[in-house]
C-alpha cells in the first residue's frame, strides 16, 4: 500500500494574494479606455443603424399609406427643430397630414416613432426634415452627422440621396468637425 506523506493545506499568503490583485487592478485600468471607445463606437453604430432604418421606415409607410411621412430633429421630442445644421438629442418620424413648411408636427399629424438619443450623443443635418412621398420621385438630398461632444473627430454620418435611399458614409467622423 502506498502511503503519501501527510503535510498541511498549501495556500496562499496574504502578500502573495495582494500582489496578484494589484496586477489585476493595473491591467483592468490599462484595458479601461479601450473598451470606452468601443462603447462609443458601439453607441454611434447603433444610433446611426436607428436613423437609416427610420428613413427606410418613412420611404416604406409614405407608400404603404399613401400618405406623406416626415423624419425631423428634434431637441425636445416634441417640436421638430425649425433650423438646419443644429444640434438635437433625437428625432420624430410621423404622417404628416398639414404638410406644414418648415415641416412642423401638429396635433392632427400621426406620430410613428420618437428617438431620443444617448447622454453625450447629438445629431445635426443639413436639413432639419426630409419628407418623403407616397408617388416615388426626385426627392431632396441631406446628410444627418450623429456625433460624440466628448470627442468630435468621432461620428457616424447618414447620407440621404436624391433618390430617397439612405445610407450610412463610410468618412464619417469628417461630418462631425465640419
Amino acid at each position: 500500500m502506498f502511503c503519501s506523506p501527510q503535510r498541511p493545506f498549501a495556500g496562499f499568503s496574504l502578500l502573495e494574494t495582494l500582489v496578484v490583485l494589484a496586477l489585476v487592478g493595473i491591467i483592468a485600468g490599462l484595458a479601461s479606455p479601450g473598451f470606452a471607445s468601443l462603447r462609443r463606437n458601439a453607441l454611434l453604430a447603433s444610433a446611426a443603424d436607428q436613423l437609416l432604418g427610420a428613413l427606410y421606415f418613412a420611404q416604406s409607410a409614405a407608400a404603404r399609406r399613401g400618405i406623406p411621412v416626415s423624419v425631423c430633429l428634434s431637441a425636445d421630442q416634441e417640436r421638430c427643430s425649425a433650423t438646419p445644421g443644429t444640434s438635437a438629442s433625437g428625432w420624430l418620424l410621423f404622417f404628416d397630414n398639414n404638410r406644414e413648411s418648415p415641416v412642423q408636427m401638429s396635433p392632427a399629424d400621426e406620430r410613428l416613432s420618437t428617438v431620443r438619443l444617448p447622454a453625450g450623443l447629438a445629431i445635426q443635418g443639413t436639413r432639419a426634415a426630409v419628407t418623403f412621398w407616397p408617388a416615388a420621385r426626385a426627392g431632396t438630398t441631406a446628410t444627418f452627422a450623429i456625433c460624440d461632444s466628448r470627442d468630435l473627430s468621432v461620428g457616424r454620418a447618414v447620407v440621404l440621396s436624391q433618390t430617397g435611399r439612405p445610407r450610412v458614409s463610410p468618412d464619417s467622423g469628417a461630418a462631425c468637425q465640419s
